[in-house]
């Protein structure tokens, strides 16, 4: 099995091919279809995952049942990593392929031996997930400070940011990225058709064109 996809990915990148090859034993991959269930929160967690294709969603029952979209999981980026370093081994979040999915699934157990043997290592993995809570963090104040304009211009923007680019396809359905903003999929719907009439955006189904990243910003504030 090709280990490319893990050498492009942040989480691998200071592993040499011993490391790697020592954190890769009895990796699988796995293939999903869109909806499929990769696992479910409280799930007994062995394994740390790494999206090779698709996209896949993280999500967490309410005590009142209902789903909220935490994260949005993409090509090359990694999840459930921190999993392996809480007393506890469950998933604390649902894990759903929002379309055809392929992962890479990788046992705790052979990264924690590596980073008990290397502490630089183990220093590097820290700095990757207190980048990682500084998302989080960030994601806690748009959902508590801002209105549901803002929470979508600021995504809008960070979607440009990642892709380098103005021309946006929407990487899940509009209500899965409104559960994620914190929003209903019809305010969701509002909300870009009022961006689309200020002239900010122009829409073609799931294709978004932002005409430009000032207005964009300038809206935002005016807001």
């Amino acid at each position: 099995m090709s280990l490319e996809p893990l050498r492009n990915s942040p989480l691998f990148t200071a592993l040499d091919e011993q490391q790697l090859t020592a954190a890769t034993l009895h990796m699988r991959r796995q293939s999903l279809d869109a909806g499929d269930m990769l696992f479910r929160q409280n799930d007994e967690a062995r394994h740390y995952y790494l999206v090779e294709s698709g996209v896949i969603k993280l999500t967490r029952l309410s005590s009142e049942g209902e789903e909220k979209v935490i994260e949005l999981i993409r090509s090359g980026e990694t999840f459930a990593e921190a999993v392996m370093f809480m007393d506890h081994t469950r998933y604390p979040v649902s894990a759903q392929a929002v379309d055809e999915s392929v992962v890479l699934a990788l046992r705790n157990r052979h990264f924690c031996s590596l980073l008990r043997a290397d502490n630089g290592l183990a220093l590097r993995m820290l700095g990757q997930l207190s980048m990682r809570v500084h998302d989080l963090v960030q994601e806690i104040e748009s959902l508590t400070l801002y209105d549901g304009t803002q929470r979508l211009v600021d995504y809008l923007i960070s979607e440009c940011e990642r892709g380098n680019s103005t021309h946006l396809t929407l990487a899940a359905p509009k209500q899965v990225i409104a559960s994620r903003l914190g929003i209903t999929p019809e305010t969701f719907s509002r909300l870009v058709q009022r961006l689309r009439g200020a002239g900010v955006l122009e829409l073609s189904g799931a294709d978004l064109t932002v005409k430009s990243l000032d207005a964009l910003h300038a809206y935002r504030l005016r807001d």
